[in-house]
């Protein structure tokens, strides 16, 4: 969500880039993973627009199905001009656009901040993502948070539905004022997913210990159903004002079945990571060695230097 308060008429430009290399027992392979651009504007005071682009895939071969240029959020956010007590209370905001579904704790973390050079693959596999809908939010005071949106559940720039609308819903709750729990919701005709999540961060940032499980079951294609959960617990610490260890377990179990097959994945995975943070982390340095153990076929372990500017 935008804060309106820091937003000024005039549009304001910012954006990051983001370059890693991979090496695996076999391979080792170099690419420009991220390359966003942001524009943020407050063009009335009870409104605010975020349009935001992904440049990554410019100067790739002309048939790479990956299109060039994509674009990733386009919302306005209204908020009510009223002042009255009420709406100082519940702070009430709506979101009209193409925005990140309210879902995953991880997924609505930007991957400029995430702590790690991938998200979990509960995330990657079991959440949604952006998606073209409204969404409203409201607050009770700092106790207390929900969000709900309405999308068409083809996720990112699809122009095109096929009527069965996707509903989110999630609530938060601020037991204390470094620590947030969340339960969530999501449901789309017979596909359901459900899960809670976690996050603490000592004061300064200098503790991050968060936490995330994700179930679905429905089908995900015509033919194919499926049976998953998955989660993952990930503990950061700067020992430095410029070095940030991090550990991340996550696990995934999963079976899909078909009318006359069933196929399970079992994977355990552990990231162990160093986050080397320049002042402000406008640049960060992020080296992690992933250990992987999958089933019925294993992954080769990898080891991922990635480096992230930040404007």
């Amino acid at each position: 969500m935008l804060n309106l308060g820091s937003m000024s008429r005039d549009a304001r430009l910012s954006g990051y880039a983001s370059v890693r290399t991979t090496l695996r027992d076999d391979t080792t392979t170099t690419t420009v993973n991220r390359a966003r651009i942001t524009v943020q504007a407050l063009p009335v005071p009870f409104a605010g627009v975020r349009i935001q682009g992904d440049l990554s895939a410019v100067g790739r071969t002309t048939a790479d199905t990956v299109p060039a240029f994509s674009l990733t959020d386009a919302y306005v956010q209204i908020i009510p001009p009223d002042s009255g007590r009420m709406v100082k209370l519940l702070r009430p905001a709506l979101v009209v656009g193409q925005f990140r579904t309210p879902f995953s704790l991880e997924y609505l973390t930007p991957f400029s901040q995430v702590l790690t050079v991938n998200r979990s693959q509960a995330v990657d596999r079991l959440s949604t993502r952006r998606d073209i809908g409204a969404l409203g939010q409201f607050s009770l005071d700092r106790f207390a948070k929900l969000t709900g949106a309405v999308v068409g559940g083809e996720g990112a720039n699809r122009t095109t539905s096929d009527g069965r609308h996707m509903l989110v819903g999630r609530i938060t709750v601020f037991p204390h004022s470094s620590v947030g729990v969340s339960a969530k919701w999501l449901g789309q005709y017979n596909d359901h997913r459900w899960g809670y999540d976690a996050r603490w961060i000592a004061p300064g940032a200098r503790v991050v210990v968060e936490g995330e499980v994700i179930k679905r079951t429905g089908p995900v294609s015509p033919t194919t159903a499926t049976d998953a959960s998955a989660g993952y617990l990930l503990a950061a610490f700067k020992v430095l004002p410029w070095l940030q260890p991090a550990v991340r377990w996550e696990r995934l179990h999963e079976t899909l079945t078909t009318s006359s097959t069933a196929r399970d994945l079992r994977l355990t995975w552990i990231t162990y990571g160093v986050n080397l943070l320049a002042p402000q982390e406008r640049l960060r340095l992020q080296l992690n060695w992933i250990a992987k153990s999958e089933r019925p076929v294993n992954r080769s372990d990898e080891l991922v230097a990635q480096l992230q500017a930040i404007f």
